[in-house]
This record gives structure tokens, C-alpha cells and sequence, in this order.
């Protein structure tokens, strides 16, 4: 499944097992080798996957999305930072909201869940050949768990459920406004994918254009091996984790900090998003079970569901 609206993203996610992670600073290129569980992250400046379609661009430059994959269980450091762009415009809904911050310059750090704003209308995405489970969602939490569930039932995967524990530990950690993976806080023992510069309006954007349309196709020769080539994990680690068979339950949250977000630089929107995972995905050899092939559905958008 391709994406038919990407984001230009450096985006985050967890490799399995939670070990004491190592928090890594963003900076520039540079890589360094490690024999501990690692956390990497990927710049939204290079080359990408083959050009999906692109839409009409708009006036207002597309938001960036930075994010880290994580894995578990692995002695071995699997990753470095790698440049990559996945090209296509971002489009939202043309609805201007009244209550939506700007960039910058807002004092509230309260979440904001209404339309967001562009001058480009959305084209409307495919409907599916089976029609998702559920009712469509009303949401920031329903957007959550509908798009996860759209993309695991592509995979024959169960449904997940929202975690209010789950949710009370990503919102602490996004409320830190410090832009890196923490899988320790209120105990542990969750899988963690994390993006930054997108409004809590765009969380559907989040899960389904970038870590899930941008990244599934990267995964395309590893299927049924149960430790897959790990040189692109950075590329496809987020998307792992929402299909990942074994997750039970989800919740994510988005803070916006007005003070900035640290780590991301001033150019990114502070907005910081948190997705936790019970069970955690991105178990090392546990990749074929839990990571089953497509079954071809065809491609949805950000805004498939939305009423």
C-alpha cells in the first residue's frame, strides 16, 4: 500500500525489549556503533522510496514530521542516520479553525483537536474492498485506534484498543517537550513510535501517510523472515510496530510546547506526539509471526473515515 500524501518526516520508533535504551542526540549526520539497544533517527532530506503521487501544492509549506523507529530485544546496534524524503504534498481538509496555535507562537499547551488549516482541498481516497471494523471515528482517540486497525486488518492482525494507562504515560512524555524515545516513564513496558511538527487534528496523517503508507513498502522483501534485514530498520520500524500481531492496545498523545521542542531545531512546529504499544513490537526473530504479508487492500489516506 503506497501513500498518496506523504510528509516530509524524520520519524521515530522502538526496537523490542525494553532494555535501558540509550538516548541518542539529533544531530547532523553522524552515526556512532553501540552494542546496546538503540534508538534512530531519520532526516527529511535525501532520497526516498519511488515518487508516490503528488497533489496540488499549497501556499503553506508542509508541516514537518520528525520521528525515531526503536527496536527491542537485539544485543546489536542496527542503525544509523540515514537521509531520506518521501516525496508527495500534504493535504488537509480547507475548514480554518478558530482555536488552532500557529507555530511558534502559541502560549497554550492544551491539545487541540479541531480541522486543520491549509488552502488545499483533500482528494478523496479509495474505499476499501472490506470495509474497516468499527464505526468511524469521532476522535482524536478513535482516529487512533481506527487507522492502527484499518492497517492491521490489511495484515490479518487483530483489532487494538485504546489504553488510557497507555495514554497517561505518552502525554507525560510529550508534555516534556524533549524530542526523544522514553520508554521508562510510569513503568514501562510499552513499544513507542514518536513524531514531532504535526497538530493532534493530523494524528491520522501521522500513522497512515507517513508510518504506514511511507513505510510498508520498504519491508516488501522481508516478509516471513523472522529477523529481517535490519540496514533499512529506520525506514520501516514505525510500521512494524502498528501491525505488529502481538500489540493489544494503543494511545497517543500530542502536546504542543510553546516554549519549543527541544531536539527538532526551530524550523519544525512544536508539536510533539507519543504513541505507546502493549504488547511492544519490533521483537528481534519474532518478525514472521508477527508481521504477516499484505493482503492487498487497496491504498487509504489520512482522511479515510472522516465524516
Amino acid at each position: 500500500m503506497r501513500s498518496s500524501i506523504a510528509l516530509a518526516a524524520f520519524a521515530a520508533g522502538a526496537l523490542a525489549v525494553p532494555y535501558n535504551n540509550e538516548k541518542r542526540a539529533l544531530v547532523h549526520t553522524e552515526f556512532d556503533v553501540v552494542y546496546v539497544t538503540e534508538i534512530v533517527t531519520v532526516f527529511a532530506n535525501g532520497n526516498g522510496p519511488p515518487a508516490a503521487p503528488t497533489s496540488t501544492s499549497s501556499s503553506v509549506p508542509p508541516p514537518q514530521i520528525y520521528g525515531t523507529p526503536q527496536q527491542y530485544g537485539a544485543p546489536q546496534h542496527y542503525g544509523h542516520h540515514n537521509n531520506w524524503h518521501p516525496s508527495v504534498a500534504y493535504t488537509t481538509p480547507a475548514q480554518q479553525p478558530e482555536t488552532t496555535p500557529t507555530p511558534q507562537s502559541s502560549t497554550s499547551t492544551t491539545q487541540t483537536y479541531e480541522a486543520p488549516t491549509t488552502s488545499v482541498a483533500p482528494t478523496a481516497a479509495p474505499t476499501p474492498t472490506k470495509p474497516a471494523t468499527g464505526s468511524a471515528p469521532s476522535g482524536y482517540n478513535d482516529l487512533v485506534v481506527y487507522h492502527h486497525n484499518l492497517h492491521r486488518a490489511n495484515h490479518s492482525c487483530p483489532d487494538i484498543e485504546w489504553s488510557d494507562d497507555l495514554y497517561s504515560s505518552a502525554l507525560e512524555i510529550a508534555q516534556s517537550c524533549v524530542y526523544a524515545h522514553n520508554t521508562e516513564v510510569q513503568g514501562g513496558g510499552y513499544g513507542q513510535n514518536i513524531a514531532a511538527g504535526v497538530e493532534p487534528a493530523n494524528i491520522s496523517a501521522i500513522i497512515t501517510d507517513l508510518f504506514y503508507n511511507g513505510e510498508e513498502p520498504y519491508f516488501a522483501s522481508e516478509y516471513g523472515k523472522d529477523s529481517p534485514d535490519m540496514t533499512n530498520f529506520e525506514k520501516w520500524g514505525h510500521f512494524s510496530q502498528i501491525v505488529w500481531k502481538g500489540t493489544t492496545h494503543v494511545a497517543c498523545a500530542t502536546h504542543h510546547c510553546p516554549g519549543g521542542l527541544a531536539n527538532v531545531g526551530s524550523a519544525v512546529s512544536p508539536y510533539f506526539t507519543v504513541c505507546n504499544y502493549k504488547n511492544p513490537g519490533n521483537y528481534a526473530g519474532e518478525y514472521a509471526a508477527n508481521v504477516p504479508a499484505p493482503k492487498g487492500h487497496p491504498t487509504v489516506q489520512w482522511n479515510y473515515g472522516s465524516s
